[in-house]
C-alpha cells in the first residue's frame, strides 16, 4: 500500500497540483486526471494519465 505521507511530496505532473489517494490512483482535482500505481508504485508520467470523466463518458455509451 502507498504510504499516505508520500503525498506530502509529490504533486501533478500536468499542473502541480496536490494529488488525493483513491483507490489504485492519485487524483488530481485541477485538472482533472487520474495516475495508477503499480505495485506500489505511483506512474507520475504525463502519457500515463488518465481523466476522471474519460471513463465515465465510455461507459454511459
Amino acid at each position: 500500500m502507498l504510504d499516505k505521507e508520500i503525498l506530502d511530496f509529490i504533486v501533478c505532473p500536468k499542473c502541480k497540483g496536490d494529488l488525493k489517494l483513491e483507490g489504485e490512483f492519485l487524483i488530481c482535482q485541477n485538472c482533472q486526471s487520474k495516475y495508477p500505481i503499480k505495485d506500489d508504485i505511483p506512474i507520475l508520467l504525463e502519457e500515463e494519465a488518465q481523466k476522471i470523466n474519460q471513463n465515465i463518458k465510455k461507459e454511459e455509451v
